[in-house]
């Protein structure tokens, strides 16, 4: 939780979901009655910021995914209920697993504020970081070196410039190589280690010790 304080965010969750719903929570920082609240009122049922990480594949901000739907009475009484008890602008990283699970990790403030996009590739890239270490810890199953793929040097280089929150445009400029060839870099990446997105790609890379941590 420090290195999020220093980002000035004051609330953090750990949960998964499954078709949009809440499954479980592995770790959370919240004031004291917001989570009770939360699942005693079964608000994961329409919570619109739970319903759109299923269809996420990038951080976002609680403040544009508002501004863009059209929220019904009852979410906007969850979204003033939740300012009451401490839990305001926020942002979400989803992460997502095999088969319609999603993990996700959010960030919030305690009082109104702007959350700014400029610290959301570093922030993803420490999401990932945690969510990989979690799964480590719960005891995820470790690939043998025999399973391990073969990536060239510039796929390797996409993957730790990807881990480190950088858009393919800004890989590209690292790499002097052309947004085009980026994206044709990581078609190969999914496609080598069975993944559906850059993400994806990192966490399979880093359990196979293709790529590290740090």
């Amino acid at each position: 939780m420090e290195a999020i304080r220093k980002e000035g965010y004051e609330n953090a969750v750990f949960a998964s979901t499954i078709n949009r719903q809440l499954d479980y929570i592995a770790w959370d920082e919240f004031p004291e009655a917001y989570l009770p609240a939360y699942k005693d009122r079964r608000w994961d049922k329409i919570d619109p910021v739970l319903r759109h990480v299923e269809v996420a594949r990038k951080p976002f901000r609680w403040s544009d995914v508002i501004a863009r739907r059209a929220l019904t009475r009852r979410q906007h009484h969850f979204l003033n209920e939740c300012k009451e008890l401490g839990v305001h602008s926020g942002v979400t990283f989803p992460l997502h697993g095999p088969g319609s699970r999603v993990d996700l990790i959010s960030l919030s403030l305690r009082n109104e504020n702007k959350v700014s996009p400029e610290r959301l590739p570093y922030l993803y890239s420490m999401a990932v970081q945690v969510w990989v270490r979690h799964h480590e810890l719960a005891g995820a199953r470790r690939v043998a070196e025999s399973e391990l793929v073969h990536l060239t040097g510039q796929e390797l280089a996409c993957l730790n410039w990807c881990k480190a929150g950088m858009t393919n445009w800004e890989i590209g400029e690292k790499l002097n190589v052309s947004e085009k060839t980026v994206e044709w870099h990581f078609g190969n990446i999914m496609r080598k280690l069975g993944a559906t997105n850059r993400i994806t790609a990192v966490v399979i890379a880093l359990q196979k010790g293709l790529i590290s941590l740090i």
